[in-house]
């Protein structure tokens, strides 16, 4: 689960560091994921084959257009352009070059999510997602990110499941995330979600 987390943060810096790079005449450098092609992107499949899936303009590698001979362990898609908080996706390759991770950040959001800090706190460790769903609000959530490290094996697989309260999905708005590992949560993090104590309390 560290990896998953880890993949997330990086994806975090690439962003900002590709924004500081190419400035606002560049933010719509890149372009053309989507949910539905992050869907339709399988583990173990090469560079080539996610390219041709998500397209050419749409990843970076290294603040260069992604190419199916690129020996990055990585690719950062977006889906309207480099811009602060923009939608995007990472996609990681294993040593074989084989896709074995894949993570985005709002390129999906749930249409009425109603997490309470209640329904927070009643997950807990061993839960499974269906569990998780039923206890926070199927509607409250997504699917942010997987993985197999052991790929072909599921053995080991990972995911996150990003859920959302009542005050909607903006940029700050509350957020809960719960991690799974070979299917059963394994931690659970938050912001604002549960109310944080007075100053000084």
């Amino acid at each position: 689960m560290a990896a998953i987390k880890k993949a997330v943060v990086v994806a975090g810096v690439a962003v900002g560091l590709v924004v500081g790079a190419a400035g606002a005449s560049s933010a719509a450098g890149f372009s053309g994921m989507s949910k539905e092609k992050w869907d339709r992107v399988l583990f173990g499949m090469t560079r080539q084959e996610v390219l041709d899936i998500v397209g050419p303009t749409a990843c970076a590698d290294d603040n260069k257009p992604a190419t199916a001979e690129s020996t990055a362990r990585s690719f950062t898609c977006w889906a309207n352009g480099i811009e602060e908080w923009a939608p995007y996706s990472h996609l990681t390759f294993n040593d074989s070059g084989k896709l074995y991770m894949k993570s985005f950040s709002r390129m999906s959001l749930p249409a009425a999510p109603s997490m309470t800090a209640a329904q927070y706190k009643k997950v807990t460790v061993g839960m499974t997602e269906e569990q998780v769903l039923k206890t926070v609000g199927k509607n409250s959530c997504v699917v942010t990110d997987v993985a197999q490290p052991a790929f072909p094996s599921t053995a080991g697989a990972t995911s996150t499941l990003t859920c959302w309260t009542g005050k909607g999905t903006g940029i700050i708005a509350p957020e809960g995330w719960f991690y799974f590992k070979d299917g059963k949560v394994t931690e659970k993090h938050q912001r604002d979600v549960v109310s944080r104590p007075p100053f000084g309390g």
